[in-house]
């Protein structure tokens, strides 16, 4: 049986409730509310079109006021509820937020989906990594300061010495090997600390503003020397140590030096061995003995018992690589003689030991000098002894890995002449030194 506004209800429905709707079966027979109708594209409610009035208001009460037409509607006999759908939005009795105080909704993520557990991705994985990398080398860093703060005289720089800024500003480097040996040593040289040393090795480099040039000096050219007339450039260090090296440089090739670090032998073999040995390849055959040589030797490099006082034999081949320990590669910077080719002279022992600094610098930029990074900043600073300070050390070093132009060289002798006391020394055309300081200061 219908009731008289039944059909008038239903066209209006149909005609102001275009949004989607939810349907929920009702329980009792209260007068069902009417659908509301979805929020315009402004957020403004719409209104419905052609309403007819079904003697019921918005709400679902009647109008007439009495209650009992609330209870029944007629022609109802299955009564149900309907709920406008929200875009958005819960729908009004539907599952709501714990704060609401129902249920708990279940999350979705950014693309809509639920949300899920988040996972490895190659991209974290990578910023993890280069996160690890940086903290490596900041420890590396540090340790090499409070390594260089330590051991290094820190700041008791020489009247000569001063200037530079490295790694911002260009500072050019002296660095001397001398022939004193540790007691018991079977190498010939100064025996002990109370003898009269000179110096065997002389290098210059210049580093930091991205500049990276080395000049090696060698040990028998002759230079004059204040109050000591002409000598040879190694005598320097015997009359007046460093300050007296540092004044023959300058004078014989006008470059400034800036500071000075003298190899500490003992302690050199301990900083190669932190880099896990240095790979060297030799450009020329070379056969010689160091300290006495090794007892047997054989093909490449032999060590003898006492690694830390000698006792190493060379048998290289052109063009062979090898790996060297602490004390070959000490052994190596010492050789002198090369009984493989009798023409060479000290000017082919300075490129030997720039082919060794070499070698230790891609030694350290390679994946196993990387892992060895603390150990060898460790250990570093102890290999040298310096005017400078723990920064400027570790501001020098730096300067040597940073990219920059430059060159190696040797200051090669264009002639000979016979000193006051008999001697023969090397000398270097003026044209020749002026060549090399300009190539220096690039």
């Amino acid at each position: 049986m219908q009731g008289p506004h039944d059909d008038a209800g239903d066209g209006a429905r149909s005609s102001a409730d275009d949004a989607p709707y939810t349907v929920y079966g009702g329980g009792g027979a209260r007068r069902p509310r009417r659908p509301r109708p979805p929020a315009g594209a402004q957020g403004r409610r719409r209104e419905p079109v052609d309403r007819v009035d079904d003697g019921y208001d918005d709400r679902g009460g009647s109008r007439s006021g009495d209650p009992s037409a609330d209870d029944h509607a007629p022609g109802d006999d299955t009564p149900y509820t309907v709920y406008a759908a929200r875009r958005g939005g819960r729908r009004d009795g539907g599952p709501r937020d714990p704060e609401d105080g129902g249920p708990r909704r279940r999350r979705f993520g950014r693309g809509g989906g639920p949300r899920r557990r988040r996972r490895w991705s190659v991209g974290r994985v990578v910023r993890l990594l280069l996160l690890a990398a940086v903290g490596w080398v900041v420890l590396s860093l540090a340790l090499f300061l409070f390594s260089a703060t330590i051991h290094q005289e820190g700041g008791k720089v020489d009247a000569v010495l001063g200037g530079g800024g490295a790694p911002f500003a260009p500072t050019n480097v002296l660095v001397l090997g001398t022939d004193d040996r540790p007691p018991g040593s079977k190498e010939p040289g100064s025996e002990g600390s109370g003898g009269a040393a000179r110096t065997d090795t002389m290098l210059l480099f210049r580093t930091g503003g991205f500049a990276n040039a080395k000049l090696s000096i060698p040990r028998d050219t002759a230079v004059d020397i204040p109050d000591h007339g002409r000598q040879k450039i190694n005598a320097a260090y015997a009359f007046d140590g460093i300050r007296g090296s540092v004044q023959a440089v300058e004078t014989l090739t006008g470059i400034t030096v800036n500071h000075v670090a003298t190899m500490d032998f003992e302690n050199f073999p301990g900083l190669i061995d932190a880099m896990g040995g240095v790979r060297y390849t030799a450009k020329t055959c070379l056969t010689a003995d160091v300290s006495g040589g090794a007892k047997k030797p054989r093909s490449g490099v032999t060590i003898g018992y006492d690694k830390y006082l000698g006792g190493t034999s060379f048998r290289l081949k052109k063009g062979e690589t090898y790996t060297l320990k602490g004390s070959a590669a000490l052994a190596l910077a010492r050789v002198r003689k090369n009984r493989c080719d009798a023409g060479q002279d000290d000017t082919n022992r300075a490129g030997r030991q720039q082919e060794l600094l070499g070698a230790m610098k891609r030694r350290i930029l390679s994946p196993t000098g990387f892992v060895r990074l603390p150990l060898i900043a460790w250990k570093a600073p102890q290999a040298v002894k310096s005017d400078m300070s723990g920064p400027t050390l570790l501001g020098v070093a730096i300067g040597q890995f940073l990219p920059g132009k430059g060159s190696s060289a040797v200051l090669k002798p264009s002639g000979g002449e016979t000193l006051a006391d008999g001697g023969q020394a090397l000398t270097v055309s003026p044209e020749d030194v002026a060549k090399a300081r300009r190539r220096f200061d690039r």
